[in-house]
This record gives structure tokens, sequence and C-alpha cells, in this order.
């Protein structure tokens, strides 16, 4: 034997044996077959394998001991997992494989549909796909996720199944499990699902004897999405379902939306509206890494019901009670205490409530209309204890009644009037958008500072010139009466 056909014969001998394979029969044509599941032999007539009756049968003497080999641990395998069931035994002019092909499928001349693209060499694939989603089961603001159960259809065109539909029958569904090792698949997943939070619920594979293929699987899909955040909680959302394929570039598979497929059910949303949806593709480049991606942009908004009744009801309560400080009895000792103490525990009771209604949003969440709305309340809050413990030191420290008495019944107006202002233009700027977050935000903090700033400087105006400023009359009025006490004095009237 020449040392070619020597060298050739050990490395596929060599290659068989690590492949897995068990081999039986007689003659070096079983092990040139192609494992497809036909008995045909593939190129048995190979230039560089033919051999005299002598090396044949050395080799074989060669194939039959690795086949005891493979046999004797199989039956230990068998033994260790204590397996009772009876394996059915291949005829012995079988080829048995445990994966779909061996490495002298190299030699075969024909390509395994299951592994080539039908129109490989030619051009891209274009895989046509709908998306519809079912059911909406909420959304997770810390977590950046929502959940849908969602409809996936695939179609393609690929002629060589039609040799896999019976005669007399226009098409044949199967299982997807069972289409995997017949068909050739574009491998299509969703790109953005939270780790092990994507699970089928049933899929099956429709081919069709015009050559077409139908994939249609329903799933239950947890899907990560960066939110938009600023404009909590009047925001509106883009929910989005992004699906690619997980082997093949964007040159070999491309993704074409079908918009006849494509829907979402309507009041399936709880706390948010339905807006608009839109299904569409897009090519994404980074690096070397090409993808032809599809998209179902779902845009939701979110309703104001439920954060009106949670949160902006108790709001404007706890607000009005801290307002009801200024009717308690003024400058009367047992309501001195009570005053002070509802001031602050309406505060703390709010601090309550802005902790709950910013729970749902993440440690990095921006600043938004509901952290602009708490500010400003607690802004509020504390101004009005502010002016409160102003009233009681101007009339308990200064002896200024008239002048406290004043900051009482002054406050019962400015305070709620500035609070009123504010609070609608926030309110109105979040719903109708006619102005910015930012603008709001400095609108309304300017408009506090200018209105108490100008409150404060009118307070201390009025303080200087009743005891700083005093008017001529005053003075020679005081005179006469300290020379009429001093009229014993005789510089008095000098």
């Amino acid at each position: 034997m020449s040392g070619a056909k020597v060298l050739c014969l050990s490395l596929a001998l060599t290659v068989y044996c690590a492949d897995g394979l068990i081999v039986g029969g007689k003659g070096l044509s079983g092990i040139l077959k192609k494992d497809t599941g036909s008995p045909e032999p593939v190129q048995e007539n190979l230039p560089s394998l033919l051999l005299t009756s002598t090396e044949e049968k050395a080799i074989e003497n060669v194939v039959q001991q690795l086949k005891g080999r493979a046999d004797a641990t199989a039956s230990k395998s068998s033994l260790s997992f204590k397996d009772t069931r009876t394996q059915p035994q291949a005829p012995p002019s079988q080829i048995q494989t445990p994966g779909r092909h061996s490495a002298l499928a190299l030699y075969s001349t024909k390509l395994d549909p299951v592994l080539v693209r039908p129109n490989a060499g030619k051009g891209s694939e274009k895989i046509k796909y709908g998306l519809t989603v079912m059911n909406f089961y909420g959304a997770e603001l810390k977590r950046h996720t929502f959940h849908v159960d969602m409809v996936m259809s695939l179609r393609w065109n690929d002629t060589r199944v039609i040799g896999l539909i019976p005669a007399g029958h226009e098409k044949m569904s199967m299982a997807w499990s069972q289409a995997l090792d017949l068909v050739w698949m574009p491998g299509i997943v969703v790109t953005n699902r939270d780790i092990e939070m994507y699970e089928i619920v049933s899929a099956s594979v429709t081919i069709f004897r015009t050559g077409e293929v139908l994939r249609v699987e329903r799933a239950q899909a947890k899907c990560l999405n960066k939110f938009e955040l600023s404009a909590y909680p009047f925001d509106t959302q883009h929910l989005k379902i992004k699906i690619s394929s997980s082997k093949y570039m964007a040159n070999e598979v491309a993704l074409v939306p079908d918009k006849n497929v494509s829907a979402v059910k309507e009041n399936i949303f709880g706390l948010y509206k339905l807006k608009h949806f839109e299904a569409r593709s897009y090519e994404t480049a980074d690096g070397y890494l090409l993808k032809s991606r599809g998209v179902l942009d779902v845009e939701v908004k979110r309703g104001i019901k439920k954060y009106y009744e949670d949160h902006l009801v108790p709001s404007f309560i706890l607000l009005t009670i801290s307002w009801a400080v200024f009717y308690f009895p003024f400058a009367t000792n047992p309501f001195i205490t009570p005053r002070l103490a509802l001031s602050i525990l309406a505060l703390l009771s709010f601090t309550t409530l802005l902790v709950k209604s910013s729970k749902e949003l993440p440690g990095s969440a921006p600043f938004n209309w509901n952290d602009l709305f708490n500010q400003q309340i607690q802004t509020f809050m504390f101004l009005t204890i502010i002016l409160n413990i102003g009233s009681e030191v101007a009339f308990h420290h200064f002896q200024e009644e008239q002048l406290a008495r004043w900051i009482n019944n002054e406050a019962k107006v400015i305070m709620p009037c500035l609070s009123a202002v504010n609070i609608i233009a926030i309110l109105g700027g979040a719903t109708s958008d006619y102005m910015t977050l930012e603008t709001a935000t400095h609108g309304a903090k300017a408009s506090v500072f200018i209105v108490m700033g100008s409150y404060v400087f009118y307070i201390s105006y009025g303080v200087y010139n009743r005891n700083f400023k005093k008017s001529p009359r005053r003075l020679s009025q005081g005179e006469e009466a300290d020379c009429d006490a001093d009229a014993g004095d005789a510089d008095c009237g000098m």
C-alpha cells in the first residue's frame, strides 16, 4: 500500500472514530455513505481510495475492532445511567450516527438543505415577519422590563421542501422540533428578551407546495426596554419587541415587515392607553456584527387617574391641613404648640407620600414632573412653618402684636394663592406640553422666590419704619413728655 493511501485512510478513520460513529457492515462503501437517512452511497469511486482486496480486508478488520470498542463503550454508558429501555439494533448494513453529519460527509457533492440557505451564493433570504401583541402584563420601570403575550410569524421561500409534502397534498404542518431536522431555519429570535424570560407556548411549521415555509410561535416574553422617565408620570413610552437572526448577517438574511400580520390588541394595557404601533426593519453595524433587525414599536401613554387618586389628592389634603395653622387662636399659650406641631406633622406625612410615589422608579431616574411637584409641595409646607414661627416670634419676643397678627392674617391669603398658581402651572405644563420641564422648574422656583422675597422685604421695611425711623412729630411729643416729668429740673425747657 502506498504511503499516500495509508496517510489518507488513517486520517479518515481517525476523524471517523472521533465523530463517535458506530460502523457496521462489510466493505468501505458503508463508511463513505452520507448520513442523510438515504441508503444511496455517495461517491464510492474516489480516485484516492482505490484499494486492492488485501488492503480492503485489512482495513475492514480495523473497522470491526473499532465497532467492538464503540459497542463496549455504549454498553458501559447504558449501565452507568441504569437505563432499562432496550434500544433497537440497526441492520448491519447501516451506519448509526449520534449527529446528523459525519466528518466523511465532506466527500459528498450534495448540500445539506438544513444547513445551507436556499439562495446561498445567489443573494440574501427575504424573511417576512409579523408580530402580534395578544396581552400586556405590565411594565416594571425599576427593572426596565415589560411582559407580553406575543405571536411571531415568519415566511420565506425554499423550494427544496416541496419533496417533503406527500403526494396529493398542498401543504403539510409539523412541530417546530421536527422541522429543525428537515427544513432550513433562519434562526430568528427576540433579541431584547430578558435572560431566560422567553417561553414558547406553541410552535409549528407549515410547508406549502409553492415552496413557501411558514413558522408560527406563541410565547410569553419579558423584554428589556429603556424607558423615558423625564416626563413621569405624564410619560409616553415606546414598548419595543426586537427580533433578528441569531446566526446570519445582514447580507444573508434580511427581515421585511408584514404589516398585514402585525397587530396589537386594544384595551389590554391597563394604566396605559394605546396611541400607535408600527412594524419596521433596519440594519445595524457594530464592528463586524452586521445585522438586519425587525421591531414592533408600540406607543402608549400613561393614564393620570391612578396617580391622581394615589398621590395628587392626598397631597392636596395635606397641603390644605398645613394652612390650618393660621386659623388656630393666635397669641394664646395653649395653641402655640398645636400650631407648630400641625405644620410639622403635615410635612412629615407628605414625605411618606413622596417616597411612595418615587419607589416605582429606578435610582438612576432623571428629574421629572413628579419630582418637581413634590419639591414645590415641600417648599410650600416649609414656608408655612416659617411664617407660623415668624408670627409667634414677633408677638412673644419682639412684643409686636400688631405685626404678628398682620403676618398671620396675610399668610391665610398668600400661601393658598401662591400654591394654587404653582400647582396649576406645573400640572398644566405636564399634561398639555405647552412648556418644558426645565422651563416649568425655573418658573416655579423663581415665582416662589420673588413672591416670598418681596413679602419679607415688605415686612422688614414696615418694622424699620415703626422702630428705627421716628417722625419729628413723635420726637417733639416725646421731648414735651420728658419735660413735664422733669419739671423740677432747672435745665428743663431751656
